[in-house]
């Protein structure tokens, strides 16, 4: 069964992600409502956050040419090295998205966007938690949502 090409891509970041981000010892997940604790940390939330759409005229095939944000979250235990450790994985997460950026055909590109680093020190064990957002543009005909053109 196919799926949503959004599924697809988070799917694949997931997968890109695996074997390189050596850091977090495989533990990477496709959803952001993966319960996280001191035993399962660090580790890598992906996710997506919103997309928008716009229409693409080829003679007479119509499609929809998306940007999707996607989130990648790092989280790792709030020591006095968790700006290093943090930017330590990010290192591996920007190096892999990069080398296959077109998610095996998947994106027309995916681009960083942005990150935001935030530390919460409520919890029983302080968190460290590193935002990527990354940009990833790809295209779909309007009645086919479940592969990428």
């Amino acid at each position: 069964m196919m799926s949503h090409v959004r599924k697809q891509i988070r799917d694949k970041v997931v997968a890109v992600l695996l074997p390189a981000v050596t850091l977090v010892k495989r533990r990477i997940y496709g959803s952001r409502v993966y319960p996280l604790t001191a035993t399962n940390i660090p580790a890598v939330l992906v996710y997506t956050r919103s997309e928008s759409s716009g229409l693409l005229s080829f003679g007479s095939s119509v499609s929809s040419d998306r940007m999707l944000s996607l989130s990648i979250d790092v989280y790792v235990r709030a020591t006095e090295a968790f700006d290093n450790d943090l930017d330590a994985i990010c290192v591996q997460i920007e190096e892999a998205i990069a080398a296959n950026f077109r998610l095996d055909g998947l994106a027309k590109e995916s681009v960083l966007t942005g990150t935001e680093i935030e530390y919460n020190g409520d919890a029983e064990q302080p968190i460290a938690v590193a935002r990527l957002t990354y940009g990833i543009r790809y295209v779909t005909t309007i009645g086919d949502v479940e592969t990428a053109r």
